[in-house]
């Protein structure tokens, strides 16, 4: 990196973002390629996907739409490559698809909890395993920014699985990165806290709920996606080049209690 190089700076670098058509994803990714890095939105619906690359494209940014179902290898491995074949080699990913459920863990579906492992887990797993093996070939380090949860470190009651899955993400990170540090792949996570979305709408549109997440919260407001992007941005830098099995915490507060 040149010495009047922004550490912060992404230029040359590409990113595959999974689940990168709106949200959490969206907003990471138009934050990396404000940074300067070539982006692969990774999404399953196809408008979607393709809507957020034209966003990024129209922005002046380098992008492409990679049709992606993140519980299949397949799949992603076809994302990999179209990202190569559109922008380059990828050296970051973000592992951002997923769902989240709200139900009585006694109530809990047998169905409902193996989509929910699939998407939260296995595809968080399946997406790390194909960019390490990729760099590890080529030589090449990379970074990998998962998303957790506040939910994967302290209790939430009425999210058991997704809880569980999200604890199984904040080891996954913490374990691969001791294994992939010595090819110089840096794995790390961010822990949102209650962020407004589509998927936290239904617990954030009741007023009692709502009231009770401000006043948990010690910044006393809800996130927004965009509050994420300065968390990616960093952990897929070289500003954080000396930081591996991290996970950085973007909960206003929450867990600090």
């Amino acid at each position: 990196m040149p010495a009047s190089a922004s550490p912060f700076d992404l230029s040359g670098r590409v990113a595959l973002v999974t689940g990168g058509g709106r949200g959490i994803g969206l907003a990471i990714a138009q934050g990396l390629a404000r940074a300067g890095a070539a982006i692969a939105v990774a999404e399953i619906d196809p408008a979607r996907g393709q809507s957020a690359a034209a966003t990024l494209q129209s922005a002046g940014h380098r992008a492409a739409f990679a049709p992606t179902d993140v519980t299949d290898p397949g799949s992603l491995e076809a994302a990999f490559d179209l990202a190569a074949r559109d922008l380059g080699d990828v050296d970051i990913l973000v592992n951002n698809a997923g769902i989240s459920q709200r139900t009585p863990a006694e109530d809990y579906s047998r169905e409902d909890l193996r989509r929910m492992v699939a998407l939260n887990l296995d595809g968080v797993f399946f997406g790390m395993q194909i960019l390490a093996r990729r760099c590890i070939a080529a030589r090449r380090p990379g970074a990998i920014v998962n998303l957790a949860s506040f939910a994967g470190v302290v209790a939430d009651p009425n999210s058991a699985p997704y809880a569980a899955t999200k604890g199984a993400v904040v080891q996954l990170t913490r374990t691969c990165a001791v294994e992939w540090a010595p090819h110089g792949i840096r794995v790390n996570a961010i822990g949102p806290g209650y962020i407004r979305t589509e998927m936290t709408s239904p617990a954030l549109g009741e007023p009692d709920t709502y009231a009770k997440i401000l006043e948990r919260t010690p910044l006393g407001r809800v996130g927004e996606p965009d509050d994420l992007a300065g968390a990616a941005v960093f952990l897929a830098s070289d500003a954080s080049r000396y930081v591996t099995g991290h996970v950085l915490m973007v909960d206003g507060g929450w867990t600090a209690i």
